[in-house]
């Protein structure tokens, strides 16, 4: 029995997001991701042209939801309470953290994954600055609003590499200190 259109999309990119968790991106194959998904390869070439595809879009997925979220939660915000929304949809998905380091270190050992990853999750901090702009307008900031989401979307990957990285990470003390620093811009 075949799935319809968007479930075996969704399948795929579930099985991969478990396979990827388990495994790394390296120990994945397109074999484990149909046999995971319960679909075909057809299905997953219908829907991506390869395995850095799927892994891409579970990259754009992972990365993008918790700073789509904090955006789509509240009207225009400064910059510092958008980094806490999204720094806190971040600690509320526990499974995200781990997700993003393993396609990050998969990103390190796969030159294709990683030019895919610069070139269209590169484009997350221009959505973001679309966000900040009007805040930054208002706010006369002279900077950048691409620079500040740039800044927003660091912070964010900061927070996810060191909270799986180290034991003693404590998560409240950074976003703290980044809505502080955050809290400045536009000030002087």
């Amino acid at each position: 029995m075949s799935r319809p259109y968007g479930a075996s999309r969704d399948a795929i990119l579930n099985a991969a997001e478990m396979l990827i968790r388990e495994r790394g991106v390296g120990a994945m194959s397109v074999a484990d991701i149909i046999a995971a998904s319960e679909t075909s390869a057809g299905a997953i070439y219908h829907h991506f042209e390869s395995k850095q595809d799927i892994v891409l879009a579970i990259a754009e997925r992972a990365l993008a939801r918790p700073i789509e979220a904090a955006i789509q939660e509240t009207g225009p915000v400064t910059p510092a309470e958008l980094f806490r929304l999204a720094a806190r949809r971040v600690a509320a998905e526990a499974e995200t953290a781990p997700l993003l380091l393993q396609i990050w270190a998969g990103a390190a050992a796969d030159e294709r994954l990683r030019n895919l990853l610069r070139d269209r999750a590169g484009g997350l901090p221009v959505g973001v600055a679309a966000h900040v702009e009007q805040w930054c307008t208002t706010h006369g900031y002279g900077g950048d609003s691409v620079a500040v989401a740039s800044l927003l979307v660091g912070l964010v990957m900061g927070m996810v590499i060191q909270a799986s990285l180290f034991d003693d990470f404590v998560a409240d003390d950074y976003v703290a200190l980044a809505v502080e620093g955050l809290s400045r811009l536009g000030q002087g």
